[in-house]
């Protein structure tokens, strides 16, 4: 199968998360999987989860997320917490477009006839707990291939023969019986061939930081990146991922300590409660919620045998992740329950926009210094307190550039581009849900579209790339308020002699009439209209 191929996009067609629509054997499949080594003792594990509920808690530290969750929880033995995920609905149908993630799967992956996915239990240590760790698995490298030449490989003629088909190894019956154990072929596969599948469309490129999280807790080390165009993958890489893992994990030590302290603390919590069930609960705000629950237990009534007659196991097999991080409990710190961070983002993201510049601050008299000096903390406020006003526009800009404030950083017209993409949405079809796009970050860039076509700079004088950013912003009012678009298409119009062709164009992409309260400090952040348009465009060199 050649490397450029056509596959359907995720609409009109059912969409389940399978170990949820089978809830009633979330935990239980993870323990009947231990039981097929017959020298893993359950009894011996401090956490027992499936990875979606731990990257919902880690988020969650991270107050990188507002979005709500519920997850069971259960202590089985005398000290096992058994997490079980919870979602309103387990199973529906993508009626709209998501993306191509599992159909890209089915097509360049060779899968086990008559299984409906491939789930892998791993163990380690963290935060001097041990973990059982369920996660779904996309692919493998392949037998006779070295995953540790994977390093960028965008050469791939035939994915299918890389990536290896899903096989199950030989394993004694589990003591439930509601789950058949069914053996096929060979060995399990080593986890140093295991690999993730992510797609993207060719104008977006994907956020790492989002998807380093979940390759750290499943200890992924190889990534397969596709991204298309118009349905078809052109440029499919496999990388080694290792590295980049390591990275983030010595970079976020303290989001690790917070987030093994929260596990540490639920397990407590949970522990001394009457029946030793809750539900963990975040609706939003500064803090999960322990609620107590009569619900029913997370086993089938056998499966509790395992940790009958409990004594330590003298297995010493599994990884150590706190070794490198210092993670052993700690007194819970006070920043577990609040969602604010540790640093103002506003000033990393000025910091980026303004580049390195004089710390001195803003004389109070100076023309527009209040608005300036928002400005510092973020391009995108400026818009939110200057009048609808071009003459107003021409005279800040200039403020801006006589005090040599560097708007730019740097940037040419395709990287602001670049970055207002940045913007958009995207859908995870592993998590079935949304990837919030960085919207301060493409807000930051149309404010110096902005402020380059109003000061004719020559970075915007590319009359067909500066006429697609314009129509880029203009075309997309959910991530875009009024006074942005407004402006940036008149600025457009005053610095160019439009074609007939692009101001038919701009004719259908109406800017509307102003909100009834213009001046609403969040007006330019919190946009809330549907994108009446979707404009594409493809950039030419």
């Amino acid at each position: 199968m050649p490397s450029t191929s056509n596959v359907p996009s995720m609409s009109n067609m059912p969409s389940t998360v399978a170990d949820i629509a089978r809830s009633d054997l979330d935990a239980s499949q993870a323990c009947d999987a231990s039981i097929t080594y017959l020298h893993f003792e359950v009894s011996d594990v401090d956490v027992v989860s499936d990875r979606n509920n731990i990257r919902k808690l880690l988020r969650f530290v991270q107050a990188s997320s507002s979005e709500g969750f519920e997850i069971k929880a259960e202590i089985a033995g005398k000290k096992t917490l058994l997490f079980t995920r919870v979602e309103e609905q387990p199973t529906e149908t993508i009626r709209t477009f998501k993306g191509f993630g599992h159909n890209f799967e089915r097509t360049y992956t060779k899968g086990l006839t008559g299984s409906t996915g491939h789930h892998r239990i791993i163990s380690y240590h963290f935060g001097g707990m041990k973990f059982l760790m369920r996660h779904e698995t996309d692919g493998y490298v392949a037998d006779g291939i070295d995953p540790s030449t994977a390093e960028n490989r965008s050469d791939i003629d035939d994915l299918p023969d890389l990536l290896g088909s899903m096989s199950v190894s030989q394993a004694r019956n589990p003591t439930n019986s509601r789950i058949n154990v069914v053996t096929e072929g060979n060995k399990p596969n080593d986890v140093e061939s295991t690999l993730e599948i992510k797609t993207r469309a060719a104008s977006t490129e994907l956020a790492m930081e989002d998807v380093v999280p979940q390759l750290w807790l499943s200890q992924i080390p190889l990534l397969v990146v596709a991204y298309h165009r118009q349905n078809y993958f052109r440029d499919i890489n496999l990388r080694d991922v290792k590295q980049e893992v390591r990275d983030w994990e010595a970079t976020n030590w303290t989001i690790l300590r917070k987030l093994a302290c929260l596990i540490s603390l639920i397990r407590q919590v949970v522990e001394k409660n009457g029946n030793r069930r809750a539900v963990v609960r975040y609706i939003g705000g500064p803090a999960v919620q322990l609620i107590s629950d009569v619900q029913s237990r997370a086993l089938p009534e056998d499966l509790y045998s395992l940790w009958d007659n409990w004594e330590p196991s003298q297995d010493g097999a599994t990884y150590n992740r706190s070794e490198s991080l210092d993670l052993e409990p700690t007194k819970p710190s006070p920043m577990l329950t609040t969602r604010q961070s540790d640093r103002n983002p506003d000033d990393k993201l000025a910091r980026r926009a303004l580049g390195s510049q004089p710390s001195t601050s803003i004389e109070d008299t100076a023309p527009y210094s209040n608005i300036i000096e928002c400005g510092l903390r973020g391009l995108r406020k400026i818009i939110r307190f200057m009048p609808t006003s071009l003459p107003e526009y021409h005279s800040l800009c200039e403020t801006l550039q006589s005090r040599k404030i560097d708007v730019l950083g740097g940037q040419t017209l395709r990287d602001i581009m670049r970055d207002m993409r940045q913007g958009k949405e995207d859908w995870d079809p592993d998590e079935r849900r949304r990837i919030a796009g960085m919207k301060n970050v493409a807000r930051d860039s149309a404010f110096r579209l902005l402020y380059a076509f109003v000061l004719g700079l020559p970075e915007s004088r590319d009359q067909n790339m500066a006429f697609n950013a314009a129509m880029f912003v203009i075309s997309h009012r959910r991530l875009f308020g009024y006074k942005t678009r407004r402006m940036v298409r008149e600025a457009f119009q005053e610095s160019f002699s439009m074609s007939c062709k692009q101001r038919q164009s701009l004719d259908k992409l109406p800017i509307g009439d102003a909100p009834p309260v213009e001046a609403i400090a969040d007006a330019e952040e919190a946009t809330t209209e549907e994108e009446e348009f979707d404009f594409e465009s493809e950039w030419s060199d």
